[in-house]
């Protein structure tokens, strides 16, 4: 599929929207949350869970992750959770912030009152930023946008894409969007159950060539309409999931590049094992698929590979 006129050249240069380093922080309090499991379906919950087993086993799938990375290339800021916040979800990053291509950093509002605790300025001093976006007071509204768990950006061309959510409101991606500049395209996304999914990057991912996304979540037409010709226009070809591998976490993975500017699509063991073998073949036009297993923290957690890396461009 060729890109249209509309596409920016820099998009033709797979390379350059790619992230070459990302934040990571190691989990010292991982256990299932809570404040989240209302409206995470992704997230199991065992009343009787060892929750220092589930600890242990979320700590080794983190660090064996986190070589297979470095292995790879894939420059690592390293953290450690602040254990005196009592964060369980400390480990997935990109909820509070992101890094965008040109310096600037937003950090996002919460729904969850312990992951507010999350946001860190250490980690957002040790990273190169321009300009930091504090949009964190939209919690006084009860209005949520959890960094690029709710929104999936295309930079290259400008654009948010967004499914509505608990935790994904309009009024807030409203404004992210005049602060950004990027284009927003809405819609509701629900699973199997009919139940809302709660954040968009399980249920879709970007690469500049490549839209991996669950296109049955979309149930109105016309809002599906328009996501896929959104999707077309930018010149992406489209990995269409089901359910079933949605619900593998095979939405939830990530585009990645390391020092030599290789290419990678970074998703859990469970997610690469979901993909057909088409699906594996249309992706690996991008990049070496790279995965690990993470069967704790995706069962615990509710994400996976894509929700424990905040990219830094």
């Amino acid at each position: 599929m060729s890109p249209t006129s509309n596409v920016s050249t820099d998009s033709k240069n797979k390379h350059f929207y790619a992230a070459g380093s990302v934040v990571m922080v190691f989990p010292k309090s991982f256990h299932s949350n809570p404040e989240t499991q209302d409206s995470n379906a992704f997230q199991k919950v065992q009343m009787k869970a060892d929750n220092n087993l589930i600890l242990q086993k979320a700590q080794s799938e983190f660090l064996f992750f986190q070589k297979k990375l470095t292995e790879a290339g894939i420059q690592i800021h390293s953290f450690s959770e602040d254990t005196s916040q009592s964060t369980p979800d400390a480990l997935f990053p990109n909820n509070w912030f992101c890094h965008m291509p040109d310096g600037r950093v937003f950090l996002f509002p919460m729904q969850a009152i312990n992951r507010r605790r999350e946001v860190r300025s250490d980690i957002i001093d040790s990273i190169p930023h321009s300009e930091v976006i504090d949009m964190t007071n939209r919690t006084e509204r009860s209005q949520f946008l959890e960094g690029t768990g709710s929104v999936i950006l295309d930079h290259q061309n400008k654009m948010a894409y967004a499914c509505l959510s608990p935790r994904t409101s309009i009024e807030t991606l409203n404004e992210f969007s005049v602060l950004s500049g990027y284009r927003l395209i809405t819609f509701k996304s629900c699973d199997q159950n009919n139940t809302p999914i709660y954040h968009t990057n399980v249920m879709m991912a970007l690469s500049p060539k490549t839209a991996v996304i669950n296109l049955e979540s979309i149930q109105n037409p016309l809002e599906k309409a328009q996501v896929v010709q959104a999707l077309k226009s930018s010149g992406r070809q489209i990995v269409d999931i089901t359910f079933e591998q949605m619900n593998q976490f095979a939405g939830n993975i990530l585009f990645l590049k390391n020092k030599s500017n290789k290419t990678f699509w970074v998703c859990s063991e469970k997610a690469y094992n979901a993909f057909t073998r088409e699906n594996k073949f249309m992706l690996q036009q991008d990049g070496e698929l790279l995965y690990a297993p993470l069967d704790t923290i995706e069962t615990y957690g509710g994400g996976g590979a894509r929700c424990l890396l905040a990219e830094i461009f």
